[in-house]
């Protein structure tokens, strides 16, 4: 139990939460702006002294029930629960994560566009995409536990880098709305896998990532540069992918945003069947 954090959190929670907020009538003696130690235990249903203690950062036995009612009582926010749970040293019950899987009519929509166009998972790993897309970003020559993962071969893979001529604002934008999915989807363990994985490979990485960046699903004008397509700069369109089997998949779509970006296109489209007749 890491006990100077927890205390410092649960004090700093409590303080936080406006006791209307939490339905209890704020009257007119109280000092605190926040809930009293004695209203989170009855809103948890918890002992005053256990929760005194607990707060305190005192050795006691903490099960994972109370915990979830203690974080419930406070109104934590799904990341603030796992922080409070790994606080503790307690192990969160994570449910299982439902099978996912893109309709078939995904993939004939990208075969159809006319431009590069993808798909990516919640974590950012690459799902499906159509010809120009893996001409373009080479999706299937990569190899390792991370090879499919969107925001690994953007910082560490030299080809994928390129593309980028202008990276750091298209780094952050990317991890903007990567920091999204992952807040809405918190009980997904490969977040944290991937994030210390490179967090240790990508001084980069980590020190855009402590910038707490976000960033909405919009529209971004992209400068791109290939050494066979030269510069142009595209539309980088996202859209959200609704179906109840791929909750949490983005469609990419690029498109044209400037007269070499026509061109790239057209010579994109040459080089996919030029390269899928070899």
């Amino acid at each position: 139990m890491q006990r100077t954090e927890l205390k410092a959190f649960l004090r700093a929670r409590r303080a936080a939460l406006a006791p209307e907020a939490a339905g209890v009538p704020r009257g007119t003696r109280r000092l605190t702006p926040g809930l009293r130690r004695e209203e989170v235990a009855a809103l948890a249903g918890v002992g005053v002294t256990w929760y005194t203690w607990l707060e305190q950062g005192r050795a006691i036995n903490v099960s994972a029930a109370a915990l979830a009612r203690i974080a419930h009582a406070l109104a934590l926010s799904p990341t603030d629960e796992a922080y409070l749970f790994s606080l503790a040293g307690v192990a969160r019950p994570e449910p299982p994560l439902p099978p996912f899987e893109l309709a078939p009519s995904v993939q004939v929509l990208l075969d159809r566009y006319q431009g590069p166009a993808f798909v990516l998972d919640p974590v950012f790993d690459v799902l499906a995409w159509n010809a120009q897309a893996n001409w373009l970003f080479g999706f299937d020559a990569q190899r390792g536990p991370f090879a499919r993962n969107h925001v690994w071969n953007a910082f560490l893979n030299p080809e994928r880098r390129r593309l980028y001529p202008d990276f750091a604002p298209s780094a952050l934008n990317l991890l903007g709305i990567f920091r999204m999915s992952q807040a809405s989807h918190p009980d997904d363990a490969r977040f944290d896998t991937l994030i210390a994985a490179l967090s240790a490979a990508s001084p980069e990485f980590e020190q855009l990532w402590i910038q707490q960046q976000t960033a909405p699903l919009s529209a971004l004008r992209l400068p791109l540069f290939h050494p066979e397509l030269g510069d142009f700069c595209v539309h980088s369109t996202r859209l959200p992918i609704r179906d109840a089997q791929a909750d949490g998949a983005t469609a990419f779509f690029f498109v044209p945003a400037d007269a070499a970006a026509e061109q790239a296109f057209g010579r994109l489209g040459e080089l996919a069947r030029d390269e899928a007749l070899a």
